[in-house]
């Protein structure tokens, strides 16, 4: 029986008008405050990844609770700096539940997206060599 039922990726991008100098100051703190968040919401197995131009964050939650990411949106609007903007990808294992947050200085953004049991009609179907696919109708 799995523990963790809810993954958090997220991504923030350092705008282009911060210089090298500026980003090396700004991104130790950075992984420091959003490390303390995140510990603080109930995030285990948190994953920061320096990408240059961007910092990557992976973490896992025993449960997947809205209330809680919508509590870490406000408080990275409130952390992050001008300059860097972020994304949050909240995703239950289940695949039922869904959630993104875009995230800047003063302000954060959300929407729920459904992810549907079936493909959606109208994408190319590819197949295997010598198998043919089959499509149920509802």
């Amino acid at each position: 029986m799995t523990k963790h039922h809810s993954e958090i990726f997220g991504q923030f991008r350092y705008d282009d008008s911060l210089t090298y100098e500026q980003l090396l100051g700004m991104e130790v703190p950075l992984i420091t405050d959003l490390n303390n968040l995140m510990l603080r919401a109930g995030a285990e197995h948190l994953n920061f990844t320096p990408m240059g131009d961007e910092l990557w964050l992976q973490c896992s939650f025993t449960a997947h609770k809205l209330y809680v990411y919508r509590k870490i949106a406000l408080e990275m609007a409130a952390m992050l700096p001008p300059g860097i903007t972020g994304r949050l990808l909240c995703l239950h294992k289940s695949l039922d539940a869904l959630h993104v947050y875009w995230i800047q200085a003063g302000q954060w953004e959300e929407e729920e997206r459904p992810v549907p049991q079936k493909a959606p009609d109208g994408l190319k179907i590819r197949r295997l060599g010598g198998v043919k696919a089959q499509r149920t109708v509802d």
